[in-house]
């Protein structure tokens, strides 16, 4: 299940990168709070494809209503996007640090920070989604 989750969470997480590297890489939004709004953006933009994607594909039918399914995934992605987006600033004033310190990286620091913060935030999100998001809606046929 967990590699079923990585593949379609990976997918997710390309939109996730390409949307952000566009909007702070390509169109210049990379100033504090822009750099934060693109990387919160790209995050939504994942979050859309994730759900999709791992509802066919990653975990079993819940028996649930898909609505409440989407309201869980939204609540759980929300706590989720605070995450990856304080993971992204620490780790960018982190990586600016050594870049400072001239050790140099083969990305543009705002790249490295949310593609590092997007990895952190991957455990967090399978755990979530699967005891939360898609928890079966007969608890006594749920197995960890």
């Amino acid at each position: 299940m967990f590699i079923k989750f990585l593949i379609c969470s990976g997918l997710a997480a390309v939109v996730n990168l390409t949307t952000g590297y566009f909007l702070y890489g390509v169109m210049g939004f990379n100033g504090p709070l822009e750099y934060a709004g693109s990387v919160a953006l790209a995050f939504v933009m994942g979050m859309a494809v994730s759900f999709v994607l791992n509802r066919a594909y990653t975990y079993d039918p819940s028996g649930r209503h898909p609505k409440e399914e989407v309201r869980d995934f939204f609540l759980v992605s929300v706590v989720g996007l605070g995450l990856t987006t304080l993971l992204a600033h620490l780790f960018l004033t982190g990586l600016r640090w050594v870049v400072a310190g001239q050790w140099g990286l083969p990305v543009a620091p705002e790249t490295a920070a949310h593609i590092m913060a997007v990895g952190f935030t991957a455990f967090y999100s399978f755990f979530a989604h699967r005891h939360v998001s898609f928890r079966p809606a007969n608890p006594d046929n749920y197995l960890l």
